[in-house]
């Protein structure tokens, strides 16, 4: 028993804990970016969704620069935007009630895949859309 507790150390110190949390420094430089739109049929019957499918995908490039210790996005024309990570991990999660759609929440994901890809997913659920039967967009950008 002792053996298998000192192997699983000794791995765990040779691996670490395997963080794929994207930081500012790790954004910075140019990106070629796919974005991809997903959605799905919600099917009042059986109360629940289908398969996600892909409605829109587009070819982009964007880049990132810390200016002032400012992380900034500057996509193809050029016109750069503040983009603060600390908001998008505090609030990877909201459900609130909207004029439009009633009850709608959302749900969203940044992850480092490996040094040179991370994806972005977006997550987004509309009441209104459900009771038309319309899909609500899920949006996926991966870069």
């Amino acid at each position: 028993m002792k053996k298998i507790l000192l192997l699983s150390l000794a791995c765990f110190a040779l691996f670490g804990c395997g963080d794929n949390k994207v930081t500012k420094e790790y954004l910075v430089g140019k990106w070629d970016c796919v974005y991809k739109e997903y959605g799905s049929k919600y099917d009042s019957k059986l109360k629940k969704y289908s398969d996600y499918f892909e409605t829109h995908s587009e070819q982009v490039i964007q880049s990132y620069e810390i200016v002032n210790g400012i992380l900034l996005l500057k996509n193809e024309n050029n016109k750069a935007i503040e983009f603060d990570l600390d908001l998008l991990y505090n609030n990877l999660n909201m459900e609130t009630i909207t004029n439009m759609c009633g009850k709608w929440s959302y749900n969203q994901n940044l992850s480092k895949n490996t040094s040179n890809k991370f994806t972005y997913e977006w997550e987004e659920f509309c009441e209104a859309y459900i009771k038309r039967g319309d899909f609500p967009p899920t949006l996926k950008l991966k870069e």
